[in-house]
């Protein structure tokens, strides 16, 4: 049961700023009433990355890359300005149509939901937890919309939290890396009384949240003075 709220808790979050990008297609075909099929499609193509590289952590310098990616993600989720888009609805309805929404759905989630994959298989072990937490999740951000979108573009920081735990779990995944695995070693030896890891994770947690509150400031005052 722990697994499957940390599962659905991560996806949750993660999914905060990706839904202004599936939510953007999603609404533009709203007629096409693709909500529940989306969700069912996404949960189980999540579901099968977690599991192929759940299948390949074990491969030196993998976790390494994949923190510094998810990083990456972290630096930019904490910095970006957060605008609506307008939105179009064309009117054809063909089971052709859904199909090609569906798979633009999932090809753009291949590209966006890598944070929340990645740390999902650092914690759960199980198929089910996987996903009736990507599931329940998907449904809570795809029902409730308007009302994500609408909490994402009024509070800044949301997407400051967010960034700051995939920071979190990035830099665990990094140390955790086998290619580190003889010097982080050392530093316990060193240190024997300090969780080298979960203090850098911890560090940070605090450096991107400054990241993100200076972006924000900053982003305020150059608004101001427009």
């Amino acid at each position: 049961m722990t697994e499957l709220a940390k599962v659905f808790f991560i996806t949750l979050v993660s999914d905060i700023d990706n839904m202004l990008i599936l939510g953007t297609i999603l609404r533009k075909y709203t007629h096409l009433r693709i909500t529940l099929p989306a969700i069912i499609v996404l949960t189980f193509s999540r579901a099968i990355y977690v599991f192929i590289i759940k299948s390949i952590l074990g491969v030196p310098m993998l976790q390494l890359s994949m923190g510094l990616i998810l990083l990456l993600i972290a630096f930019k989720l904490v910095r970006k300005s957060i605008d609506g888009e307008p939105l179009t609805r064309p009117f054809n309805q063909s089971i052709f149509l859904k199909m090609k929404v569906l798979s633009i759905l999932a090809a753009t989630d291949f590209l966006i939901c890598l944070d929340s994959v990645v740390i999902i298989a650092g914690i759960s072990q199980h198929v089910e937890a996987v996903t009736l937490g990507i599931f329940s999740s998907l449904l809570v951000s795809l029902l409730f919309l308007p009302f994500v979108v609408k909490l994402a573009t009024s509070f800044f920081w949301i997407n400051i939290i967010a960034g700051a735990f995939i920071a979190q779990n990035a830099v665990i995944g990094i140390l955790k890396d086998p290619v580190l695995t003889g010097w982080l070693n050392t530093i316990n030896r060193l240190f024997p009384h300090t969780n080298v890891i979960n203090m850098t994770a911890n560090g940070a947690i605090i450096i991107f949240i400054v990241i993100g509150v200076y972006s924000y400031i900053k982003h305020q005052r150059i608004t101001i003075h427009k």
